[in-house]
């Protein structure tokens, strides 16, 4: 990044990060799309009744990170290993406290949000269920976005963007283990998502 055309350097920074939005999107649409062939309509309706609440969680977790990202490549720029460290252990540390706030109060408000949003009666306890699981992750999730920032933080953006191809093909997977193999409906590509967000942050 610091040396070369700067155009062609942010071009070609921003490009992964671009690309790896479009996986992070992916992620209910390959839950959707699996759920409701292998479990059925009221299951595919019930996933895409959460499509709202989890776009505004994937958005918040990228604001996020894009904030730890700026302080972190300040410091990085700057050759202060000192804050530098400080800034990822903050980093860190709020994901974590941000990951366990939200499952909490994700858990509890569920029913409610469903409620706001006019889910279906047909879907609503298989979009709770779907619902609690996904919002049961969220350290997991908040980590994951925390841990990419701090990557391309140091001008790494194409890592990332490689753990979030693993991540979605290995949410893929487990989607079709769970829920077509083992029969666990909606519950189960919840479940997955969870466990594949949770392997790439220890890979």
């Amino acid at each position: 990044m610091t040396s070369g055309p700067i155009w062609k350097n942010l071009i070609l920074f921003a490009i992964p990060i671009l690309l790896g939005d479009l996986f992070q999107q992916f992620y209910n649409m390959a839950d959707s799309i699996i759920v409701g062939r292998f479990v059925g309509k009221t299951a595919f309706a019930a996933i895409g009744s959460t499509v709202n609440v989890t776009n505004i969680a994937i958005g918040l977790f990228t604001g996020l990170g894009l904030g730890a990202t700026a302080v972190i490549a300040r410091w990085f720029g700057a050759e202060d290993e000192k804050r530098f460290r400080q800034s990822i252990y903050t980093a860190v540390i709020m994901a974590i406290a941000l990951g366990a706030v939200l499952t909490v109060g994700g858990i509890v408000i569920t029913p409610s949000l469903l409620r706001m949003m006019d889910t279906p009666a047909d879907v609503f306890r298989e979009a709770e269920v779907y619902l609690k699981i996904y919002f049961g992750g969220m350290v997991g999730l908040v980590c994951y976005n925390i841990l990419s920032s701090i990557l391309r933080a140091a001008g790494d953006s194409k890592r990332p963007l490689y753990l979030l191809v693993f991540c979605c093909l290995s949410n893929i997977a487990l989607d079709i283990l769970l829920t077509a193999i083992l029969g666990l409906g909606v519950a189960g590509s919840a479940i997955a998502t969870l466990i594949s967000y949770t392997v790439t942050i220890v890979f």
